[in-house]
């Protein structure tokens, strides 16, 4: 039960209780609906002030990622805090929000965004080879950790010889080999990169952009390559991240990033969680 905007929000859920429980007797309620003559054993909505009834298991799901100063903030607190509400969250940020206001760990499932289930985002790291602007020194194997995403190495990650090549490469165990670097621009919805020109060719595609900051990057263009620090500002793999790219300085910014909401199967997660807290 909710306003109308929830709809998007909790008819994911709905469906699955429909089609998955046939143990459960499913009613849905719009905003001027209220079911207030019935007394429910579970109970779903989608804002922490909602008129929906209580129930032995009431459940907030979120109406979106901000809050415009109301959810996940002080300015609400106190609703909150009273009764037995359970708030199912997008992700980790928005339930230490919660933890920080006092809400109990038992009271907070992070399930992420039910309007968005089923959707993914296509990562695609592409780092380059040089030891002093590669991403690979900053990030190693840790790229795994992140969902979905798929790793292009530079052809001398994958076959040079000098002495940092083969601890590069040892790394990636599993990489793209089977298109070309066109073919994995097109497929990505996120490129992370770090001075290679595959992070500007994102930014021209309208790609999300991010770069990874190699620590001794400057050193590369100020002591091999002889450039004045003035030039070094202008040059493309510099000028256009600086303006429009996300920079990343270590894998958790990135984790951060890809984690502010868990993407893929949030109905799921939450009919998980719901089944699991009744049987």
């Amino acid at each position: 039960m909710d306003w109308p905007l929830a709809s998007d929000y909790l008819q994911g859920i709905r469906q699955l209780l429909v089609r998955n429980r046939r143990d459960i007797e499913v009613e849905t309620a719009g905003y001027l609906r209220s079911p207030q003559h019935r007394n429910y054993d579970i109970v779903i909505c989608c804002d922490e002030k909602s008129a929906a009834p209580q129930a032995p298991l009431r459940i907030c799901i979120f109406h979106g990622l901000a809050s415009k100063g109301q959810a996940f903030s002080t300015a609400r607190a106190a609703d909150f805090l009273r009764g037995n509400t359970i708030y199912a969250v997008p992700g980790l940020y928005y339930a230490n929000l919660l933890r920080n206001m006092g809400v109990p760990d038992d009271r907070i499932w992070i399930i992420g965004l039910t309007k968005l289930d089923g959707m993914e985002r296509n990562i695609l790291f592409a780092p380059t080879h040089n030891p002093q602007l590669s991403a690979i020194p900053v990030i190693k194997n840790r790229i795994y950790e992140l969902p979905n995403v798929r790793v292009m190495l530079h052809m001398y990650t994958k076959n040079g010889d000098n002495n940092h090549h083969p601890e590069f490469r040892s790394h990636y165990p599993v990489y793209e080999t089977d298109y070309s670097s066109a073919e994995n621009l097109e497929w990505a919805d996120t490129v992370i990169g770090d001075f290679g020109s595959i992070i500007v060719e994102a930014i021209t595609l309208g790609k999300q952009a991010v770069q990874v900051i190699n620590p001794d990057w400057m050193n590369f263009y100020l002591e091999r390559k002889g450039l004045s620090p003035e030039e070094v500002q202008q040059l493309p793999e510099v000028y256009y991240p600086n303006r429009y790219a996300i920079q990343a300085h270590s894998f958790d910014d990135l984790y951060d990033l890809f984690h502010i909401m868990e993407l893929g199967r949030s109905a799921s997660r939450l009919y998980e969680a719901i089944t699991s807290a009744i049987d």
